[in-house]
């Protein structure tokens, strides 16, 4: 094996070393270029090659990493129409939000199990510019007629939210009308605004003066429908368990907020377990939410897990691919915590 697959084997595990050596022959005659595409794009993950040997997404993979090593870049076309010239062409008519109040007029468009974080919550506006594009035909798409949802279907995208981070680096997010109900809601249209109608991303850039990083979906769609990963402002892809709130909780104890990469438990491995939505204090010996959420997977384990006493020890038992975490109290009781591989609870 070479320096550059042992370097990919520690990074991302011996079955990746396995199938960068099978599929990227003339990619690995340039040394250390595999390793440089792997370190830009992809977090760290020991779950990804067996994704996709589960899957057999070997193609999908393969284009992927030679999109990056083809430096293949879509032309943008350059327009002089506005966004909402454009978005008119589409079928859409768009909405520029100025206030809580006129995000919550869109309200109205969603089934109640439905409503994006953005109406649900609230405060959207102090971290980005928001948008919202309804179909003319809005009327005519009801919900009953799609009762296997695909995300970018016509329901699905009949009401769309267009978000802007605030700042200098303005990333997108298009948010789906399905909400949750279908994977990685927050990229429709591959959060490519040429996938609504061409020269929207050059339109948006000159009449608001915001700077749109474009990325291809066709290589990364693997990766985002069907593996759930998240693209962090780190430009780099993490596989993701949760996504609550716009929050996304990963592999490895990292958070992504609002497109930031939080590492702070990250950094410390051996002290945190982010379980779900919940981290693990193995030194503090408690279990705490690090995000206030409008949604709580296990509404009462943290009080729980600190109600019951004096935590004596905090054990973790590894069971293959899954771990037991064993939480002995002073009076003997015990709580015991099966995680997965992505250190998802799959039982208590």
């Amino acid at each position: 094996m070479t320096d550059e697959l042992k370097q990919i084997k520690k990074l991302y595990g011996e079955d990746m070393a396995h199938l960068c050596r099978s599929l990227f022959p003339t990619i690995l005659n340039d040394e250390g270029v595999l390793l440089k595409i792997l370190k830009d794009n992809l977090a760290p993950t020991r779950s990804l090659a067996q994704d996709i040997i589960d899957k057999d997404l070997y193609d999908s993979f393969k284009s992927w990493v030679y999109s990056f090593y083809r430096g293949k870049k879509q032309e943008l076309l350059e327009t002089d129409k506005t966004p909402f010239e454009l978005m008119d062409e589409a079928g859409y008519k768009l909405y520029e939000c100025h206030t809580e109040e006129d995000i919550q007029s869109f309200r109205k468009y969603y089934a109640e199990d439905e409503v994006i974080c953005t109406i649900y919550m609230g405060g959207r506006l102090s971290r980005c510019h928001v948008f919202f594009a309804v179909k003319k035909n809005v009327d005519e798409i009801k919900r009953e007629d799609f009762p296997n949802p695909q995300r970018d279907d016509l329901y699905g995208t009949s009401v769309i939210s267009i978000q802007f981070a605030r700042g200098t680096d303005n990333t997108l997010s298009i948010k789906n009308r399905y909400n949750h109900t279908v994977l990685n809601c927050d990229s429709t249209f591959g959060n490519n605004l040429e996938n609504i109608i061409p020269g929207l991303t050059k339109s948006f850039e000159k009449y608001y003066g915001y700077h749109i990083e474009l990325r291809e979906e066709e290589e990364t769609s693997f990766l985002t429908s069907r593996l759930g990963y998240v693209r962090g402002r780190d430009g780099k892809y993490y596989r993701y368990n949760l996504e609550i709130d716009g929050i996304y909780y990963c592999e490895n104890n990292i958070i992504i907020k609002d497109g930031e990469v939080i590492t702070k438990y990250a950094e410390e491995k051996e002290r945190y377990i982010l379980l779900d939505q919940m981290i693990l204090d193995i030194k503090d010996k408690k279990i705490f939410l690090p995000f206030e959420s409008s949604v709580i997977i296990h509404e009462t384990f943290p009080e729980t897990i600190n109600s019951l006493g004096s935590i004596k020890n905090i054990n973790i038992i590894k069971n293959g691919d899954n771990k037991t975490i064993l939480i002995k109290y002073n009076d003997d009781k015990e709580v015991k915590i099966e995680i997965d591989r992505h250190n998802a609870i799959i039982g208590y």
